[in-house]
């Protein structure tokens, strides 16, 4: 089935605005997108959603998990930033999320002095 160009393109931007694929789906059907449609779109997603694999860490790591006020109290959640011990780099899991950003800013900031 050929899925319409203007539904992956909705379903995207409902996705960078944080909504869940079980509330992008919904939205679509109540935006009258049809359902073979919707449901072989999320159908995709959720398949290669699934072929990601989460990042290793190490003990040469420190993992940052912000609470995000969007996703209440998810326990199994991934880290949000990885901040390496030996020289202070700072990789972002999450950079799609405004918070992730401004944690990282202030990490970067305080970390400047630690490893100048």
């Amino acid at each position: 089935m050929d899925i319409s160009p203007d539904l992956v393109r909705r379903a995207q931007m409902l996705l960078t605005l944080d909504h869940s694929l079980p509330q992008v789906k919904q939205i679509l059907l109540r935006e009258g997108y049809l359902d073979d449609e919707v449901n072989e779109l999320i159908d995709a997603t959720e398949e290669v959603l699934n072929y990601f694999i989460p990042p290793s860490f190490t003990d040469e790591k420190i993992a940052i998990d912000i609470r995000h006020s969007s996703d209440g109290m998810d326990i199994d959640s991934t880290p949000d930033i990885l901040i390496d011990r030996i020289n202070g780099k700072v990789e972002m899991l999450t950079p799609h999320l405004q918070e992730t950003w401004r944690v990282a800013s202030e990490l970067r900031k305080s970390l400047k002095q630690q490893y100048p």
